[in-house]
């Protein structure tokens, strides 16, 4: 899925997935049965799920001959589903950016990075990291330290409709890092920044069930979300069979 959401930086044809992998949190559907799948899908009506996007952009410092900042000139840009990853890559010391939102300076993050990730992307690398699972159809952005060097940094979820930037600071020490759902890693510089928004092309996902439905489902089966707690007092799992065990 995250393979094909890079094939359109623009308008995305509607996805009906099929997993092929191992996890399977965004293909629900099983290749065994793609003939009856597919047979549904022109049959009837279905729903869309509109997985938002981020829309992101690398600003490189320019700098004169003797290496002085004297302007900005974007060299890249890209759409990711998941999420952008700004962190220390080999270097043994912390990463030091500083965070904007809508121009207005926000924070200065230390640690091992920042994940700024979608709806979608909160049960990947943001959720690893303490971030909370969001639902793909809340409007937001979220915003999850990796390892900060502070006890009181804690994620946050932003509304969609900010523009957020990412900046190495020009008296930063190290180069950071930035990867775009996992690829296409690049090195920011001092003076470099990467800046995101929601993206207007969102990437629309086919629901043989409602969204909410097999987004649970994925959560349940997948993370096994709650299953502990539900094996508990349903008294199925291990502890309740060993309960029933010493009643008998």
């Amino acid at each position: 899925v995250l393979w094909t959401s890079s094939l359109f930086n623009g308008p995305c044809p509607p996805l009906l997935a099929f997993n092929m992998g191992t996890l399977g949190f965004m293909t629900p559907n099983t290749p065994n049965e793609h003939e009856e799948t597919l047979r549904a899908f022109t049959s009837r009506a279905v729903q869309l799920n509109l997985r938002r996007r981020l829309a992101c952009r690398v600003v490189r410092a320019t700098r004169d001959a003797r290496g002085r900042v004297v302007g900005t000139a974007e060299e890249s840009t890209c759409t990711v589903l998941n999420e952008i990853v700004v962190d220390r890559g080999p270097s043994p010391y912390l990463t030091n950016v500083e965070v904007f939102c809508d121009g207005a300076y926000i924070t200065q993050v230390q640690g091992d990075g920042l994940i700024i990730a979608t709806p979608t992307g909160s049960t990947a690398y943001s959720l690893a990291a303490g971030g909370s699972m969001v639902h793909p159809q809340v409007p937001g952005i979220l915003f999850t330290p990796i390892c900060p060097h502070s006890l009181s940094f804690r994620p946050l979820v932003f509304p969609d409709s900010v523009m957020l930037r990412v900046q190495v600071p020009l008296t930063a020490k190290n180069p950071a890092f930035v990867a775009f759902d996992g690829k296409g890693r690049q090195e920011l510089r001092p003076g470099d920044a990467v800046e995101l928004c929601i993206s207007r092309w969102a990437l629309p996902e086919v629901c043989m069930e409602p969204p909410t439905v097999e987004w649970v489902s994925a959560i349940t089966n997948g993370l096994h979300w709650n299953r502990a707690t539900s094996s508990r007092k349903s008294g199925t799992g291990r502890l309740g069979s060993a309960a029933n065990a010493r009643r008998a």
